[in-house]
């Protein structure tokens, strides 16, 4: 059996949340609140350091600094500013954080590890959500080529938002903000976990018949440490699933 903690939406208040024990470590990303570069920077430190033997995070729309084809992505802005082309890159501060990452944590963005038999994949990527101010957002018609990169056989896929009508209601507009597309792939991946956050108010366990939903946006509506970390255990060869924190 592995045990997975899963904890999301912590934007920069990681330090206030009490982490149980595991085997793997899981954010789903917005571990800060614009990406500000001395939260990147707490927030690597802080999950490098934590017990589990392996730590395996993805940004979230909040996460800034990690897009290198959003407007605000601050290389993008400085050569504008020079007047210089701009190839399309994370700012050399991140980008050595990332490279020096110690061999037991994972950087995913679209792609996978994986983790003592165990097959993880990961992506930043959200449907159009106040599109202009945060960053991995897509347009519904093109966000399908993203999923078409989730393997069969992963065992967990980890996404920063939701799949439509699993845990992903937002209650002041009235809507379900997940994504309908990433909620066909999954029905056809068959993943035993899905794990997300992005929607705080989505906080909260679902299932179907091959696979089980985890919210983990640890902060509420009112961006408060308001929701406990998710602790789970798999065991891919016999499909099983505990969770351990109902």
């Amino acid at each position: 059996m592995m045990r997975i903690v899963h904890i999301s939406d912590t934007h920069g208040l990681h330090r206030n949340v009490s982490v149980p024990w595991g085997d793997v470590l899981v954010h789903s990303g917005d571990f800060t609140n614009r990406g500000e570069k001395y939260q990147v920077e707490d927030f690597i430190d802080w999950l490098v350091n934590q017990p589990h033997r392996y730590k395996v995070f993805i940004a979230g729309n909040h996460d800034i600094c990690f897009d290198e084809h959003h407007p605000l992505n601050e290389n993008k802005l400085e050569k504008h500013l020079m007047g210089e082309h701009y190839s399309p890159m994370k700012p050399s501060w991140l980008s050595n954080l990332l490279e020096n990452l110690p061999d037991n944590v994972y950087y995913l963005e679209n792609d996978g590890c994986e983790i003592e038999g165990v097959k993880f994949w990961g992506s930043p990527v959200t449907p159009w959500f106040y599109g202009e101010h945060w960053v991995f957002n897509k347009k519904h018609h093109e966000i399908k080529p993203t999923w078409d990169k989730i393997p069969l056989g992963t065992d967990v896929v980890i996404t920063h938002g939701p799949v439509q009508y699993k845990c992903d209601y937002v209650s002041h507009s009235q809507h379900f903000a997940g994504c309908a597309q990433l909620a066909f792939k999954v029905l056809e991946v068959k993943p035993l976990l899905h794990l997300c956050g992005h929607i705080h108010q989505g906080y909260g366990w679902a299932y179907s018949s091959d696979t089980e939903y985890f919210n983990g946006s640890i902060l509420n509506e009112s961006y408060e440490v308001a929701h406990s970390p998710w602790e789970i255990e798999i065991n891919p060869d016999y499909r099983e699933v505990n969770v351990l924190n109902k």
